[in-house]
């Protein structure tokens, strides 16, 4: 499957309002949506119960004591944007 990006340029309204895209789930799809969108000209809000992705397939090794936690688990900020684009707190 190939995530292809709608012809944006159609879809806008107007040069000074952009569209918001709420993506709903964290998981491989949700973040090879965001990640997909990272170029076009919209807002992405990443909604997800959890603020990590965890990679599923290696859990056993966690259970088994080959692995850390922190090696098959990654904050989903860092996941789909570079740190310098987090927001600061102010104070």
């Amino acid at each position: 499957m190939e995530l292809t990006t709608p012809n944006l340029k159609r879809c806008v309204k107007s040069e000074n309002k952009r569209w918001h895209v709420v993506i709903v789930g964290g998981g491989f799809g949700g973040l090879r949506a965001a990640q997909g969108l990272k170029s076009a000209p919209v807002d992405v809000t990443l909604i997800d119960r959890r603020n990590y992705h965890l990679f599923q397939p290696l859990l056993y090794q966690v259970a088994t004591g080959s692995l850390s936690p922190g090696e098959i688990s990654a904050p989903l900020r860092q996941r789909v944007q570079p740190p310098e684009k987090y927001p600061r707190a102010s104070g």
